[in-house]
């Protein structure tokens, strides 16, 4: 949030750590300086596309400057966090759905958008609003930019080596293709524990799996209604299917990165890899002739209703206490123009929520499809991660605990609605 000339871009910066914040001094600047904007992400996988579509902003509006930053999705939050609390942070921020961040715009650390400043919002769905909304202040505080859906990686090189010619589309039959894969002497799933950092991507595989245990749409409005709670066994049965995948993850997996899992799957090393649909890029990136395919979570069993988690993922922000507003508006703006959209989905592999985008690749067109027709909500990220501790906070470790025996499925779903109960007004006093 300063002004510097395009010349001595670079030779101003701060340095961000989750537990600290340095900001140096900024020098005198010449009069005919740009208006520099300060752009904050966890996508660093999606850097060069960010630097390619500010250049194209830049080159139409020489008189503000984006100074892009991405970090390790990971540690994100907690730098944002750090850097609001100090009175800092960037311009424009790549804002977490739902609860991710709305403890921060209930706090009015970012500036309340309407149709006025941001036309592009009046073209979308209330659901994906919802997912840039605070959770006490129902303003809209984010422009969504795209859902998110999760499902199974796979590679189908590898599957025909192990003569497997249909994708699985029960847990049984799933569990047979990860049986014949490991017979084919093949790695069945890159997936891992991590620990600390894949705490996440358990969560996201759990997230994957457990809708087809415990019900999908059903069991989730009568979580969110009171009328059941986490420890009911159907929910206990979806951590149980992450305990019983965790056999085929690779060995050693307890200390297998994030980052290192999904490369694992791109380079071939792995035939299976279950998470979201924005793993695409950093797929492609590692291997850019990797052999990919997906399908949707196998049904619990022969005739089972099948369920694809999805939500209204990131959206982008303004900095309240932004010195620029006008030029923060302006690129916001920007980033909600359709051809900006268009870019995004053509390059990143994302799946938009403004209207009039094409998808283009026929793996997202499928990802998509699913979405539409077997779509349930991420239940941690929509119902319960706006009070403290939220699901997830328990949830994330205790999924690494549970697949290397550490605590009991049943355990964690306790601890579970214990947590909830402690903040959620409709599960209060209930076990």
């Amino acid at each position: 949030m300063k002004l510097t000339s395009r010349r001595t871009r670079g030779l101003v910066a701060a340095a961000f750590a989750v537990g600290s914040i340095v900001v140096p001094a900024v020098a005198a600047l010449p009069a005919n300086a740009a208006t520099e904007l300060t752009f904050w992400s966890w996508r660093p996988e999606d850097k060069a596309f960010y630097e390619k579509q500010i250049a194209v902003f830049e080159a139409t509006n020489p008189s503000i400057s984006i100074k892009f930053t991405p970090y390790v999705a990971t540690e994100y939050n907690a730098i944002v966090i750090t850097a609001l609390a100090a009175g800092k942070g960037p311009d424009l921020v790549q804002l977490r759905p739902y609860g991710g961040m709305s403890n921060l715009s209930d706090a009015g650390n970012f500036l309340p958008l309407t149709t006025k400043d941001v036309p592009a919002l009046a073209k979308l769905a209330p659901g994906i609003l919802a997912a840039a909304q605070g959770y006490t202040d129902k303003r809209q505080f984010g422009v969504p930019y795209a859902a998110s859906v999760m499902g199974v990686w796979y590679n189908p090189e590898l599957f025909a080596k192990a003569g497997i010619r249909q994708t699985p589309t029960t847990f049984d039959s799933f569990i047979n293709t990860l049986n014949r894969l490991k017979a084919a002497g093949i790695q069945p799933l890159a997936n891992s524990s991590g620990n600390p950092g894949n705490g996440p991507g358990l969560e996201q595989m759990h997230a994957t799996i457990a809708p087809t245990f415990y019900g999908g749409n059903t069991f989730y409005n009568d979580l969110v209604a009171g009328k059941t709670t986490f420890t009911n066994k159907a929910y206990v049965d979806g951590l149980e299917a992450v305990k019983t995948l965790s056999k085929y993850f690779p060995d050693g997996h307890e200390g297998i990165s994030y980052d290192t899992a999904r490369t694992l799957f791109a380079t071939g090393k792995a035939a299976i890899y279950i998470g979201g649909n924005y793993e695409l890029t950093y797929f492609k990136q590692k291997n850019p002739t990797a052999s990919i395919g997906w399908f949707p979570a196998p049904a619990k069993g022969p005739g089972s209703p099948k369920f694809v988690t999805a939500w209204g993922d990131g959206s982008y922000a303004i900095n309240a206490k932004t010195d620029n507003k006008a030029a923060a508006l302006k690129f916001l703006n920007f980033l909600a123009s359709k051809k900006y959209s268009q870019a995004q989905v053509d390059e990143t592999f994302i799946i938009p929520v403004a209207p009039g985008v094409k998808i283009s690749d026929p793996v997202v067109n499928k990802i998509n499809a699913a979405r539409a027709q077997f779509s349930t909500p991420f239940l941690n990220v929509v119902g319960f991660r706006f009070g403290t501790p939220t699901s997830s906070n328990i949830l994330q470790p205790g999924l690494q605990k549970l697949v290397v025996g550490g605590t009991t499925a049943a355990a964690l779903a306790k601890d579970t609605q214990a947590a909830v109960a402690s903040w959620y007004k409709p599960q209060a006093g209930k076990e």
